[in-house]
């Protein structure tokens, strides 16, 4: 009899063990499942590459939120518009290049890198777009807390307009419109050169615009002279000084010796100072004065750094070279 209950005593010991021990196991594998991305879930989004590592992003995005005017705009070219932006910029401007693109956007303003985050958590976004900035550094950690947030590469490439549209129809699967866009880019530069055929030294052409009461001649590697090069018609004044701004006082006006000369103010107060600098005998002595070819453009076209605002200065270009001897919007 003490038998039997000894043996009934370790079996009834041993049943609990394996229960106890198949709860935990089931309690465990619970706990995974939970915590585990399922294949329904993966398959609601996409794994893409960036300046950050990877992130999952949803792939069909409503509600995106871009944090700079670089990706606003390339959001924009690639037709996707996103629900709000912040920009940083001082051109005081509503790009009319983007030709309605733009409609319903909230514009939100700020100093660079100030992105208000709590304004962004009620925005509600599924992606945020922002470029690699070290105005924007910070911001990352907080802005993948919100919602899937994508930095494409800008400081890595320089300030890459052709690139960055490329990166950006890559996020948004929208490969194949990113390369339309080139395409239609390169199209319309061949065709300016067809146009110019032999004539690229009587249109050399440089571009420069008013800050601050001075005036700044663009060189080889900024993004109206780039355009410029690609046509075959800049004349790259100034190069020897470096590749982007270079402030100019006044006695190297005349250095300028462009035939064409496009000039732009920052700001509307600028628009003055090109005013009081047509009085001056220095500015008569600029090779295009002198040609009567000299022709106000707009700033946040000729600065762009985006595809639209590079259509945008092809369209000028269209407009002063196919009607250069008319002199049109001399200034």
């Amino acid at each position: 009899m003490k038998i039997i209950s000894h043996r009934f005593v370790i079996l009834f010991l041993l049943s609990i063990l394996i229960f106890t021990a198949t709860w935990a196991s089931s309690k465990s594998f619970t706990y995974e499942a939970k915590n585990s991305i399922s294949p329904q879930q993966n398959a609601k989004c996409r794994v893409v590459q960036h300046v950050q590592g990877e992130t999952c992003i949803p792939l069909n995005p409503q509600r995106i939120v871009t944090l700079d005017f670089n990706s606003f705009a390339a959001l924009l070219a690639l037709d996707t518009k996103p629900i709000a932006t912040w920009i940083t910029t001082e051109i005081e401007d509503n790009f009319p290049y983007f030709q309605g693109k733009a409609e319903g956007v909230e514009i939100l303003h700020s100093s660079s890198g100030q992105i208000n985050l709590e304004k962004l958590v009620l925005l509600n976004p599924d992606l945020i777009i922002v470029i690699s900035h070290p105005g924007f550094a910070g911001i990352y950690k907080y802005a993948a807390q919100i919602a899937p947030t994508v930095v494409l590469p800008w400081v890595e490439t320089r300030g890459n307009w052709k690139q960055h549209i490329q990166d950006t129809a890559r996020i948004l699967n929208k490969t194949a419109t990113g390369i339309q866009l080139i395409n239609y880019y390169h199209q319309r530069v061949n065709q300016l050169k067809l146009a110019i055929g032999n004539n690229q030294q009587k249109n050399s052409i440089s571009f420069a615009y008013v800050a601050a009461g001075q005036v700044v001649i663009t060189r080889q590697k900024s993004f109206a002279c780039e355009i410029l090069n690609d046509i075959g018609i800049l004349n790259p004044i100034f190069a020897e000084s470096g590749d982007y701004d270079l402030p100019l006082s006044e006695e190297l006006l005349p250095k300028i010796n462009s035939n064409i000369l496009f000039i732009a103010p920052l700001r509307k107060d600028d628009y003055t100072v090109i005013k009081k600098l047509q009085q001056k005998p220095l500015w008569s002595k600029i090779n295009a004065v002198q040609q009567n070819q000299v022709y106000l453009v707009d700033f946040s076209v000729w600065r762009g750094l985006n595809m639209l605002a590079a259509y945008a200065m092809l369209d000028d270009l269209d407009k002063y070279i196919f009607n250069i001897l008319e002199n049109h919007a001399e200034i």
